[in-house]
């Protein structure tokens, strides 16, 4: 496939969301990508908002990124333009990308854990992403996507493959509890996928009403506000005293409390990420209860699966989507996330054409 004339006809400038450095973030003007012979040109439908992207812009940041890359990791388009050595997507389909890169050389590509790859990068933080109208990327990171699904949920592709990988990990078996720490974006997502694979009770822990009526929606059976009480200790009330079978941090600074909410011989994934999190490990605990502690990270080596879980209609995660906004709007939604006023935002790029 070639550049070919869709690709001369799109604008040469677009509005754009700008990481600026020191927690600033602007929708400024940016010439539309070139794109590289392994690349195509995607027209962005809609990018949602990650926690990561918060994290980008606190001050001090708690997560890296590159001043003056286009933010936004989390995007579906369609592609409108192709160099000659893209291959495996074609001009006109719909796209999700996997934005975690990877080399395909290094030994943790070579074995199967393109996420551990020694030089991982990731659109939207070190390299321009999604969140304006056009998008350059490799044609290797696109899959094609169902043009059934609503924008606005095919841009969940990309946090959904994460969270499967998250779920093959935890090993879950028919019929077992689960409790989830944080109704975030992330953990709605996990709730989904468990009830879908058959958990037998799932348990939500969040301290914010708006996301616990989220987890409500997309069938939670309890919710527990951590502010009324031991949310340990309620999860072993809901489980017989035991504790559940899985539980999950989808915080990042939860493992105490997940380690007391597990049952014994339990598993315990631990998911959302604080690097400036030091928990105190109780190292005898996990070792006199048999527990199993697994980290989960990103999950490029799944995405197509997650694309596939979402064209089956087999989860239904428009309650977890608060609030679609256009990209002039995106500073106030930011504010909302940060003020707990929002549960998952996506930005509609596609708004007034």
């Amino acid at each position: 496939m070639t550049a070919s004339a869709t690709e001369r006809e799109v604008a040469t400038t677009m509005a754009a969301a700008v990481f600026q450095g020191d927690g600033h973030l602007s929708i400024i003007e940016r010439p539309v990508p070139s794109i590289a012979p392994a690349d195509v040109l995607i027209e962005v439908e809609a990018c949602g908002v990650c926690g990561t992207d918060i994290h980008v812009l606190e001050v001090p940041p708690a997560h890296p990124a590159f001043p003056g890359v286009i933010m936004g990791h989390e995007f579906v388009g369609i592609v409108r333009a192709a160099g000659p050595d893209a291959i495996g997507v074609e001009i006109g389909q719909r796209v999700a990308v996997a934005a975690n890169l990877s080399c395909g050389s290094c030994s943790s590509c070579k074995r199967g854990t393109p996420n551990h790859c020694e030089h991982f990068t990731t659109m939207g933080i070190f390299r321009d992403g999604g969140l304006a109208r056009f998008v350059a990327a490799p044609a290797s990171a696109c899959h094609v996507v169902s043009k059934d699904i609503p924008r606005q949920i095919a841009a969940l592709t990309e946090p959904l493959s994460c969270v499967v990988n998250g779920i093959e990990q935890a090993h879950l078996l028919p019929g077992e509890a689960v409790a989830v720490i944080g109704a975030g974006p992330v953990g709605l997502l996990f709730l989904s996928l468990f009830r879908a694979a058959g958990a037998g009770l799932v348990v939500m822990v969040e301290p914010t009403e708006l996301r616990r009526d989220a987890a409500k929606r997309m069938g939670a059976d309890v919710c527990l506000d951590p502010s009324q009480g031991d949310p340990a200790r309620a999860v072993r009330d809901v489980t017989s005293g035991e504790g559940a079978d899985v539980v999950v941090d989808a915080v990042g600074d939860q493992l105490s409390q997940a380690l007391s909410a597990v049952r014994v011989g339990g598993r315990v994934l631990l998911f959302g990420m604080n690097s400036r999190a030091r928990p105190s490990i109780h190292q005898y605990e996990i070792t006199r209860n048999e527990l199993t502690v697994l980290g989960a990270y990103v999950g490029s080596n799944v995405f197509p699966k997650a694309a596939r879980i979402l064209a089956s209609g087999l989860v239904d995660l428009s309650p977890m989507i608060s609030h679609r906004v256009s990209l002039e709007e995106l500073p106030h939604a930011l504010d909302a996330i940060r003020q707990g006023r929002a549960v998952k935002v996506v930005v509609d790029l596609m708004a007034g054409s």
